[in-house]
């Protein structure tokens, strides 16, 4: 049951924060683990920074979607689960691609290496924005 006295955009933001700390931890050690045992070559440069910011950011978007759901929908906590599965979901489809967005070719295993990242970053932060607000 949602605490509605616990739901401010302070409160919220504050965990979406802490739990994007933490999934942007095991990407970066996904990442890190993935390329040293899979021998991943031709990450584009800076793309642990992307990691970490596409990690971050979403998470702080999500948490300011999450407040407003559930201070103006009855439903807005199920509504805010449908919300996020649904971009998990989104998020997936460019890590199948053949070429990455700076127009070089993939690297491969890339989605062996991205997809399980979206599903870290998306469960833990939605547990922290849920759980621990």
């Amino acid at each position: 049951m949602i605490n509605a006295a616990s739901t401010t955009y302070k409160n919220v933001l504050k965990a979406a924060f802490r739990g994007s700390l933490i999934a942007s931890g095991i990407n970066i050690a996904w990442l890190y683990s993935l390329e040293f045992l899979l021998k991943i070559s031709g990450l584009p440069k800076g793309f642990p920074l992307a990691v970490v910011l596409s990690t971050i950011i979403p998470l702080l978007l999500g948490a300011i979607l999450y407040v407003v759901f559930v201070k103006n929908f009855k439903k807005g906590e199920v509504m805010f689960l449908m919300l996020a599965s649904g971009f998990t979901l989104l998020s997936l489809f460019p890590s199948f691609e053949p070429m990455l967005p700076d127009g070089n070719p993939a690297p491969e295993n890339f989605a062996l290496l991205t997809v399980p990242m979206h599903f870290f970053a998306a469960v833990i932060g939605v547990f922290y924005i849920l759980k621990k607000h």
